[in-house]
């Protein structure tokens, strides 16, 4: 089958296996740097918000051989999952003086979201764009976000200045930053890592026996990670659910604070629309090879719907500010 094909085969058969009570319909979603993804969407009757379900990953899975029953059966089980959790109440969504609780904002790049940037509202920042989102019903939906859109902003009758505030004050109280070394962010998905590959499978951890703790071991291995070349101090800036977590160099004073306690200025990575990497800055640090290394993560490692931008941007002590 090819793609168009795959997808009208994934719709019916979502329509077969949930009856007459359910809606099923796919669109395109246009989502971060302009990329669309293909979404599949099931009204049911008893709810008023659907969980909307990516088939172009599925996609993929049907050309490497996944049988594409066994693909309609994780879909369904998908939806069943997601659904059962969602509890959220669309008229608030409508109503401004409720739902402005929950507005932030994150960070996209510009120049690789033209088409989007004609559909939401933004203020530019440097060369990247400040958008806003809605964080839903955390308890129900766990990471669940709607973005903004311009005719949200006509429903609710305000204007870019008024999202500018409300996202500036609620998205560090909603979504608190976390700055941390990155050894320590190594060593913790080291010890997860081990945790769920090696310790949880094997009982000789559980029987007290000569066997290292997941710490020790993870201690060991990040020596000799850093032992094998020179170490250049580096610091991951993200907020508390590590998504959309870039925008955290724009929270008050942070990167101001950051740079006076190192005494240095700083270099900072996009590593993703996720989160920053800060270099202090000092004389045996080319931005060049920064640069290049950036290009590199996010031709190489990251999904393209991932990538911030291709190029090291710099905080200066002097000038208070972040610079390209």
């Amino acid at each position: 089958m090819n793609y168009d094909e795959f997808v009208n085969y994934v719709r019916e058969g979502m329509e077969d296996v949930l009856g007459d009570d359910c809606i099923v319909s796919t669109h395109k979603v246009l989502k971060n740097n302009d990329i669309e993804l293909e979404a599949l969407t099931v009204i049911n009757k008893e709810s008023n918000v659907s969980p909307t379900i990516y088939l172009n990953s599925y996609y993929e899975e049907y050309k490497k051989g996944t049988d594409k029953g066994q693909i309609i059966k994780e879909i369904y089980e998908l939806y069943n999952e997601h659904s059962l959790k969602i509890n959220f109440n669309v008229d608030i969504f409508k109503d401004y003086n409720k739902i402005s609780k929950r507005i932030v904002y994150k960070l996209i790049n510009t120049k690789s979201n033209e088409k989007l940037l004609n559909e939401i509202p933004s203020f530019e920042y440097l060369d990247l764009s400040i958008v806003f989102y809605c964080l839903l019903d955390d308890e129900l939906l766990g990471s669940a976000t709607a973005l903004i859109h311009n005719v949200h902003m006509e429903m609710w009758e305000i204007d870019e200045a008024e999202l500018l505030k409300v996202a500036k004050a609620n998205t560090p109280e909603l979504l608190p930053y976390e700055l941390k070394n990155m050894n320590d962010v190594i060593r913790e998905m080291l010890i997860s890592d081990l945790q769920q590959t090696i310790y949880e499978k094997d009982d000789r951890y559980d029987m007290n026996c000569n066997m290292p703790s997941p710490d020790i071991v993870a201690d060991g291995l990040l020596k000799d990670i850093n032992s094998a070349g020179n170490e250049v101090a580096m610091y991951v800036l993200t907020n508390k659910q590590k998504t959309n977590g870039a925008i955290c160099m724009l929270y008050d004073n942070v990167i101001e604070d950051f740079a006076n306690e190192l005494e240095k200025d700083l270099f900072i990575l996009p590593s993703s629309v996720h989160e920053i990497i800060i270099v202090p800055a000092t004389d045996d640090i080319d931005r060049k090879e920064l640069d290049n290394m950036v290009k590199d993560v996010n031709k190489k490692e990251l999904d393209a719907i991932d990538v911030l931008s291709d190029h090291v941007y710099y905080y200066s002590r002097d000038r208070r500010e972040v610079c390209l």
